[in-house]
């Protein structure tokens, strides 16, 4: 029997925003514009430069049709958008695609050779075979199916030229799910860059800017049955970014058995692990941040620990499931601890 328990936010946050006692702004100024995007929801907070209602207004019509924007382009779940376009062509021609897409794609070549090969954006084939992409789902894939698509999998299938790309096999789709929402923090992000005291989540990846406020972000219990969003730990965010990637958000039971989004394109199968969840705090950009979650989760622990030594800006935090059902936190040297 198939029990589904899949939601489709990669962490939840308690969130605290505190001020500085020698500012001259008030907490109470700062205000917060919501709403549903790639999937999930998004949460921004900024202090206004003005009184008027007019300025909150436009910030949100400007937040909305960036994020319409990036949707057109790496959603898998928008037919029409570029990603599905690509994913649905037969042939192996040259497809054109816009600026961002091309600064997207190019950023997760990085981490699939830094992660010989383990974070890869071709595993779109696999995504829908285990039902956690937009393809309709029965049940969990045979050994046979899971096997006849592994033939295509592999980010060295795809080739780059500008703004253009193509497979070198027509079979080949790819999936931007691990990075495309830390692009689209990092792109609100710089559209906002008149704002001191800002804040931007998209479906748990974060990125602050302040100088006079703390943002306290809380790290969630990696368990599944946390359904009251207890925090694990909480740390300052400040004029940096977050994500988390774990295997406690999307995911479903058959017959027992536990399955999980996170898929090494090595096996085909989702990974097996006690690691609950892995956060990645980044100097560089939410983009970077949001692929090395995802690479780390994939990768065994002590190399990607090796890896991070040798990122300077970067630091993880990995949260491991301990056989008594307990915690165990592996922090990176600088990762803040409280």
């Amino acid at each position: 029997m198939m029990i589904l328990a899949r939601i489709l936010v990669f962490l939840s946050l308690f969130l605290i925003v505190s001020c500085d006692s020698s500012s001259k702004n008030n907490i109470d100024d700062i205000v917060s514009i919501s709403g549903r995007t790639m999937g999930t929801t998004y949460n921004i907070k900024f202090l206004p430069m003005s009184n008027s209602s007019k300025e909150i207004e436009d910030i949100h019509l400007k937040v909305e049709e960036i994020l319409k924007d990036i949707n057109l382009q790496m959603s898998t779940y928008i037919v029409e958008s570029e990603i599905s376009t690509f994913n649905s062509l037969e042939k192996t021609e040259w497809f054109t695609i816009s600026k961002d897409f091309e600064t997207v794609l190019r950023k997760s070549f990085k981490y699939y050779e830094l992660s010989d090969g383990l974070y890869d954006i071709t595993v779109m084939p696999l995504v829908n075979l285990w039902g956690f992409g937009p393809a309709i789902f029965d049940s969990k894939p045979s050994k046979t199916e899971i096997d006849s698509v592994m033939t295509f999998i592999g980010q060295d299938l795809i080739e780059i030229d500008d703004l253009k790309i193509r497979k070198k096999d027509s079979r080949v789709q790819i999936d931007l799910s691990s990075i495309a929402k830390g692009f689209a923090v990092d792109k609100l992000f710089n559209s906002l860059k008149n704002y001191d005291e800002l804040f931007i989540e998209i479906g748990g990846e974060i990125r602050t800017r302040s100088k006079n406020k703390d943002w306290k972000i809380g790290i969630n219990t990696p368990t599944i049955n946390n359904i009251d969003n207890n925090i694990e730990l909480i740390i300052s965010l400040n004029n940096l970014s977050i994500a988390t990637s774990g295997n406690y958000r999307n995911y479903y039971f058959d017959n027992d058995s536990f399955f999980h989004h996170e898929l090494n394109p090595n096996t085909g199968y989702p990974v097996l692990s006690n690691i609950g969840s892995v956060s990645v705090i980044s100097s560089e950009s939410c983009m970077d941040a949001d692929a090395l979650s995802t690479m780390l989760y994939i990768m065994d622990p002590n190399l990607g620990n090796d890896i991070v030594k040798d990122i300077d800006q970067a630091e993880s935090l990995i949260i491991k499931v301990d056989s008594d059902g307990s915690f165990t936190k592996e922090f990176s040297k600088n990762f803040p601890k409280n």
